[in-house]
This record gives C-alpha cells, structure tokens and sequence, in this order.
C-alpha cells in the first residue's frame, strides 16, 4: 500500500513539473511574439500625404518623414511631431490702427499659410499662430500709419502685397509660406462714418452738376452744329443759284453778241407772252394789263385782218 502511494506521488510530481515547463515556454514564447509585435509596431510607420512627421534618435532631432511607408530603429527612435502641411488660416481678428491722416481704423485680414519646413516650424517657435498675429498686427500698423484713409479703401490689393512682403522675412525663418493675404473689411468709428457720408453725398451732387453741364454743353454744341450746317447748306444753294443765274446770263449776253437787237427782242417778246399766259389761268382775274408795245402789235395785227374783209 505505501508502495503504491509513492508511486502515484512521484507520477504526479512529475505531471506537475511538466505543466510548470509547457506554461514558462508558453510564456515565453508569447513574451516574445509581444516583443516582436511591438518592434514591428515601432519600427513601421506609414506617413499620410497631408503631413510630414519629426523623428528624434535618443531625443535629438533625426529627420524628416514625408508621405508613405517609413523604417525606424525600435527604441532609439521616435516620432516627436506630427504636422500638418495643409492651408492654416488665421483667424480673422480686428486689429486697430491709425492712418496717415490720423483716422482710426479696424481692419480684418485673410490670411492663409502653409507649413514648408516643419523642423523650423516645431524647434524655432513655441507658438506659431500667436507668433504670427502679433507680427501681422505690428506690420499692419506700420503700412497703414504710412497711408491715408482714400488709400487704405482704395488700394486695399496693394497694401496686402506690401503686408505681405513684410511678412515673407520672418515666415522663411519659422519655416512657413504665406499663400494669402488680403484686407477683406475696414472700419470706421461712427463720426467718421458721418463725415465720409456728407462728402459721399457732396461728390454725388458735383457728379450730377457735371454730368448736367456736359449735357447741356453737348446740347449747345449740337445746336450750333445743326445752325452751322444749315448755314452752310443755304449758302451752298445760293452759290448755285447765283451760278445758274449767271450762266443765263452769259447765255443771253451771247446771243445778243451774236443775232443783235431782233434775238433780244424776241426773248423779250416770249417772256412777255409768258407772263401774260400766266396772269390769264387766274381764276378772279377779270382785268390784264398789257405792256403798250403788246397793245400796239396788236392793233396791228387786227388792222390789217380788217382791211382784207
């Protein structure tokens, strides 16, 4: 009997020691498909194309990751930052200032950058956009105190690109690019409102005294063409007329020069039956007076028609 029990207590010793070796290499094992897990975890990295990733070795900066598929060393290398390289805009806060004619203003801007150098970016500056607005405010100041009011809402395009230009020395040190700049509202205090309303409205009324005067000039002016015109025109029939009339007359002067005083006496015989034609076809005509000589050629005419019968 005790044979037999010390047989079974030395199987189960045994059962037990095997157990214990299959449960330590099954921890092991596993210890180890973790490691290489986590290895595999921190050694692969897969970089998206709207960002480029900062990698530190043993906590100094190392290089720069762009988009795709990336190897570190597992535990001596790092992804520090993780930056954007999209469009950023600002946000659009009034900033106030003075012009060359000392008018305050508030004044909004657009302003939109991008990230081209994130290792300036994250290890040159501790707060990119605080950094950026306080240079935008006093650069803005400074065009501005340089340009009266007319210019500042006239000339909005050029002094963006003056804003602009400043900027562009200290966005190439943080590592960034201004891609826009533009002032998209000026305003004014209430008073000054007022008075660019009275000379708004004083503008409008000299546009429309002008635009009436150069209406009525143009009307004068077309008038005095129109007289003009017709002046000429009148003169230009006269001097037809004029030159009809002497051709008649050098005809005539030349007939007298050739047929002598019976061609003029017949001209003046027909112009005279002519007249009398005319003077007959009136209706309340009940009396015609002829010329003596017709008289007399008549008498004539009929004396001799008598003395035949």
């Amino acid at each position: 009997m005790l044979q037999l029990d010390a047989g079974f207590a030395f199987s189960c010793s045994d059962e037990v020691a095997t157990v214990s070796t299959l449960s330590f290499d099954s921890i092991v094992l596993a210890f180890v498909l973790l490691l290489v897990l986590l290895t595999l975890k921190l050694s692969i990295k897969i970089v998206p194309q709207s960002e480029n990733w900062l990698v530190e070795r043993l906590g100094k900066y190392n290089r720069k990751l762009e988009a795709g598929l990336h190897l570190l060393v597992p535990f001596l290398e790092t992804v520090r930052y993780k930056v954007s390289i999209q469009e950023i805009q600002l946000p659009p806060d009034p900033i106030n200032a003075i012009t060359h004619d000392n008018v305050s203003i508030s004044v909004q801007l657009a302003i939109l950058y991008r990230i081209t150098d994130a290792s300036r970016t994250m290890y040159r500056i501790e707060n990119l956009t605080l950094a950026i607005k306080t240079i935008v405010n006093g650069t803005i100041r400074s065009v501005i105190g340089k340009t009266d009011l007319d210019g500042v809402q006239s000339n909005r395009r050029h002094l963006a690109q003056e804003i602009e230009a400043e900027l562009q020395t200290v966005s190439d040190e943080w590592g960034i690019k201004l891609t826009r700049v533009e002032i998209t509202e000026v305003d004014v205090d209430s008073a000054t409102k007022e008075a660019m309303q009275v000379q708004l409205n004083a503008e409008r009324k000299r546009r429309g005294q002008v635009t009436e005067a150069e209406g009525i000039k143009q009307a004068t002016q077309l008038q005095a063409d129109a007289r003009l015109y017709s002046a000429e025109k009148e003169a230009a029939a006269k001097r037809i007329l004029a030159d009809a009339e002497a051709y008649a007359v050098t005809a005539v002067s030349k007939a007298i020069a050739e047929g002598g005083a019976s061609a003029v006496e017949f001209e003046i015989k027909k112009i005279q039956a002519l007249a009398i034609q005319e003077l007959s076809k009136g209706n309340n005509a009940k009396i015609v007076l002829l010329p003596s000589d017709v008289l007399s050629a008549l008498s004539g005419t009929i004396g001799k028609i008598v003395s035949k019968f």
